[in-house]
């Protein structure tokens, strides 16, 4: 995970300088996003905080952290492991987009997600989180935007990459381009 992380830090601070040497005055979101995911069949709460960062005209650029708490019952199977404690999934991940402009109050855009850490079990178990997803920034003010997002992810452990989870998610948030 310590690779993965220099590896997205390296790729930010890339970003920022790329997009540094552009007029553009606004080229950052932040959003802050509640939702819930389905998991083996069962819904769970999820937070999401993320970053993007437009480059040149549309293509996106961004960090998100994801928390899943899930909720099993006594001997219940989640992600491969029958537990009954709570297990959490907390998630920092890379997303590449593109952000279609259709006008000033709508943005609709596509994001590819990739790579994970899976928090629970009484011990971290690196995991990949992969998938992708589609939403919509509706421009409140020329700040403030209300963000709706569907995606998909598959959670799948590194060391044994026979155990996954597909998981549909959907989210609504609110954002801050500035």
């Amino acid at each position: 995970m310590k690779h993965f992380s220099i590896f997205l830090l390296l790729l930010l601070l890339t970003s920022l300088s790329l997009a540094a040497e552009g007029p553009s005055p606004k080229a950052n979101y932040v959003d802050l996003r509640l939702g819930a995911v389905q998991i083996e069949n069962k819904t769970q709460p999820l937070a999401l905080l993320s970053y993007e960062r437009i480059l040149g005209e549309s293509y996106l650029i961004g960090l998100s952290a994801q928390y899943i708490r899930i909720q099993a019952e006594k001997d219940e199977n989640r992600f491969g492991f029958a537990r009954s404690a709570e297990i959490s999934v907390a998630t920092a991940t890379l997303s590449l987009g593109y952000q279609f402009a259709i006008g000033n109050d709508w943005k609709p855009y596509i994001r590819l997600l990739g790579g994970g850490q899976l928090t629970g079990f009484g011990r971290g178990a690196d995991l990949w989180q992969y998938g992708i997803g589609f939403g919509t920034r509706y421009f409140m003010t020329e700040s403030i935007y209300l963000n709706l997002e569907l995606s998909g992810s598959r959670y799948q452990f590194r060391e044994d990459n026979k155990i996954y989870t597909d998981a549909p998610q959907l989210n609504l948030g609110i954002g801050y381009h500035f």
